[in-house]
């Protein structure tokens, strides 16, 4: 349609257009860099090119592709020999500018991400004094740390099976049960380990150090233990809290420690509608206002602890201190953990059934709450009628937040620990009001 297509080019130039304002405002007094009319006419060729490739007119596409990276090319070496500047930033960003131009007309993947390419763009392209200062100030054992981290999570988490091992893959534990006179025969589809998934909590915890660092580096450590720890809330709330708590122990800032941990559990709360909209939108809407008493009370709690006052040396003595940026070995203990309360967690569903559910539910929020989500999704309003389900949701819901507080105490912050439990205390018995409605 015409009106689709005007849309594309509008959001093309538009593309374009932020582009090119990033580019003229980063060297306002050079002449050489081009500004919003020459990035967005790039945008614009690449729109084009793209609705040649479209509409079966390859050929015309072809030569506004070859045409634009020869002038492209031309312009890098005539530039490189005159001004002596070997940089390729602003050649990289008018290249990718115009890649964006022809996605956006040729649809080769979502919409949607083509902008969330464009925005990340931006952001890599704004952030250039700040990772300048970054890496003016890494020590070399800092450099040693993200190198380790890169081992952890690209070397030894790609070459792990992922395969969840049972009983039956293990001969001399099997043996050594039956020992005891234990009946295996109903354990048979007990998975006790899956070395992948396990080594990914390891890598998350570690990752949000690190990440955190970095944002910490780019951003002031406030901001970017904040950011960190909500991204990694959709992937996991509990390493994020666990890996927030460890840090606690080295750290004054404790405040905004437990800020950033309450705002991954902020994130959880809205992975909820993720996971549940697609299943169940009935019992959805039914736990909807819950979720929202629960993500409103947790973003004011979390604005009440960023608003606390630290210690203001603290970024500077911490800086000096010639410490690693992350710590393997408390990530491996909670891992460990982790495989002990799924293994417990497993036993007690083979052993209740069906008529010890909410008792098994509440086990196993210890090790996660995603697949207790789902599986209440799929019953409720069938085997198990929406409030039964909806007060399971907050029992195991509690008991998750509870048992992150049980990490914290073993792992972290004494200080941390009680003050996150008093939080999640909060935020539980605010979602659990809802019930009054009910």
């Amino acid at each position: 349609m015409i009106s689709d297509l005007f849309f594309h080019l509008i959001l093309a130039i538009l593309f374009g257009a932020a582009v090119g304002l990033e580019r003229e405002s980063n060297k306002p007094n050079d002449p050489h860099v081009g500004g919003i009319r020459t990035f967005s006419l790039i945008a614009l060729a690449g729109a084009l090119a793209g609705i040649f490739f479209q509409h079966n007119y390859a050929s015309l596409g072809l030569v506004i592709v070859i045409g634009f990276f020869a002038l492209l090319i031309g312009y890098y070496v005539a530039e490189s020999i005159h001004t002596h500047d070997y940089g390729i930033t602003s050649e990289l960003s008018a290249m990718i500018t115009f890649i964006l131009g022809i996605m956006v007309m040729v649809n080769i993947i979502p919409l949607q991400i083509t902008v969330a390419i464009f925005v990340v763009v931006i952001f890599v392209l704004a952030m250039k004094s700040r990772t300048t200062k970054l890496v003016a100030g890494l020590s070399q054992q800092e450099v040693q740390s993200f190198i380790s981290y890169a081992i952890i999570a690209l070397v030894a988490l790609p070459v792990l099976p992922d395969y969840s091992y049972r009983l039956n893959d293990m001969p001399v534990l099997a043996s050594l049960l039956q020992g005891f006179g234990i009946d295996l025969s109903k354990y048979d589809t007990l998975d006790l380990i899956n070395p992948q998934k396990i080594w990914m909590i390891v890598v998350l915890i570690t990752g949000i150090d690190v990440f955190g660092y970095i944002l910490g580096r780019l951003v002031g450590k406030r901001n970017g233990f904040a950011l960190t720890s909500f991204m990694a809330g959709f992937v996991s709330s509990t390493s994020a809290t666990q890996s927030l708590a460890q840090r606690s122990n080295h750290t004054k800032f404790v405040n905004h420690l437990i800020g950033a941990a309450l705002l991954a559990n902020l994130a959880s709360f809205l992975q909820i509608f993720l996971l549940v909209g697609p299943l169940n939108i009935k019992w959805l809407l039914s736990i909807a206002p819950s979720i929202f008493i629960m993500v409103a009370t947790a973003g004011v709690i979390t604005y009440f602890f960023f608003k606390q006052k630290e210690p203001k040396d603290e970024e500077d003595t911490e800086a000096k201190k010639a410490t690693a940026i992350f710590s393997l070995f408390p990530a491996l203990k909670f891992a460990a953990l982790l495989i002990v309360i799924k293994i417990v967690t497993k036993i007690c569903l083979i052993e209740f059934g069906q008529s010890g559910f909410m008792i098994s539910s509440v086990i196993a929020s210890f090790a996660g709450l995603d697949a207790i989500i789902v599986t209440l999704a799929d019953m409720a309003g069938t085997t198990l009628t929406f409030e039964f389900a909806f007060v399971t949701f907050l029992l195991v819901n509690t008991t998750n937040l509870l048992s992150k507080s049980v990490y914290s105490y073993l792992q972290g912050n004494r200080s941390f620990a009680w003050k996150f439990l008093i939080s999640i205390l909060i935020v539980a018995a605010a979602g659990a009001s809802w019930l009054i409605f009910i």
